[in-house]
């Protein structure tokens, strides 16, 4: 490798990241908080869904893990959160 832009990749690598990353089950996929650092399946969260969209709240605190709205413009996935996803 002779420099860092041999390191950088187009769109299509990330695609096929990002589709290895989201393919597996994700009722199984771990999800730890940012606010009180609890580890809990995506399954098992508590989910608040109205026409505007969706809401999973934290199993142990009940802090806003995720937002999940699809509106006219595509579908839109908010995880301010949490701090990861892992699967």
């Amino acid at each position: 490798m002779n420099n860092v832009s041999d390191l950088v990749l187009d769109g299509n690598a990330t695609a096929l990241l990002l589709q290895q990353i989201f393919a597996p089950d994700i009722a199984l996929a771990k999800i730890r908080c940012e606010a009180c650092d609890c580890v809990s399946s995506v399954g098992s969260l508590a989910l608040y869904a109205a026409p505007m969209g969706a809401v999973l709240h934290c199993a142990d605190c009940e802090g806003v893990l995720m937002r999940a709205v699809d509106t006219p413009h595509g579908l839109w996935l908010e995880m301010t959160g949490a701090r990861c996803l892992r699967f």
